[in-house]
């Protein structure tokens, strides 16, 4: 029995969290109706979570683009098949890697500093002012980050897509040699509107998990210092696992598409 002790309470500790976390999410659920009286709040969260993370969203779509367009373009030489670049860089990055990666680049500047903050604010006793005076903290602290994750991804996906496609372009036709044309015709035959809403999707869910598991994280941080350092690192380890594990959810529930597409080379 004593080596069973270790993965019974790692199990445990697990589902208590669990839990914990879905009364967390049913609690904010519920608050939900407060939030035009926190408007101001969520705009200044809107600016936080998605204008000031375009940038860094920016230089990773660039990069991101510029590989894909690369190793595509030395994979699909190959076999001859280099008019299919454009189409394959398009359904991948809206249907999987801008959502992903932007979330993952948001995770690390915004959703990190969010525990930070609420963290700071529990272990400092701020939070509980806010309670002494008649402030519910969920109201206050938690839900405008939430919504302004809800609205905000899914606008950092698609800006992440567009850029990336244009990097792959820039790669693929500038430094290879591949035509612009065939390119861009092969883009706009594969990229369907399903893959939009693939983005989008998927991009509204992962901003509202991802400010929902920092929030939790930042409120439930107890201890001095240390709890800052552990809420931000729980967050963006949970964060990441949590969007990989969504992510393929999502694909499986989500519908395909390519229904009536014509390929043409």
């Amino acid at each position: 029995m004593q080596p069973l002790v270790g993965p019974l309470r790692a199990l445990t500790s697990f589902i208590t969290l669990l839990g914990d976390f879905s009364l967390f999410v049913i609690e904010i659920f519920r608050s939900l109706k407060t939030l035009s009286r926190r408007f101001g709040l969520f705009l200044k969260q809107c600016e936080f979570i998605g204008v000031t993370s375009l940038g860094v969203s920016g230089v990773a779509a660039l990069f991101m683009g510029g590989v894909l367009g690369y190793q595509l373009y030395v994979s699909f030489h190959i076999f001859g098949a280099e008019a299919l670049l454009g189409g394959s860089v398009g359904v991948s990055l809206f249907r999987e890697l801008a959502p992903v990666m932007a979330s993952i680049m948001v995770i690390g500047r915004a959703g990190a500093a969010i525990a930070a903050e609420i963290a700071s604010m529990r272990i400092s006793e701020q939070v509980d002012a806010l309670e002494v005076m008649a402030i519910d903290p969920i109201e206050y602290l938690v839900i405008p980050r939430v919504m302004a994750g809800f609205m905000m991804m899914p606008l950092l996906a698609i800006f992440f897509g567009v850029i990336a496609s244009v990097a792959a372009a820039g790669v693929s036709c500038g430094m290879m040699d591949l035509d612009f044309q065939v390119f861009w015709t092969q883009y706009a035959k594969l990229v369907d509107p399903i893959d939009l809403v693939h983005c989008t999707v998927k991009g509204a869910v992962f901003g509202m998990l991802l400010t929902s598991i920092a929030c939790y994280y930042g409120y439930r941080a107890y201890g001095g210092a240390r709890a800052v350092g552990l809420a931000t690192r729980s967050t963006v380890v949970a964060s990441c696992l949590s969007i990989l594990l969504s992510d393929y959810l999502l694909t499986s529930m989500l519908p395909f598409g390519f229904a009536t597409l014509k390929v043409v080379p």
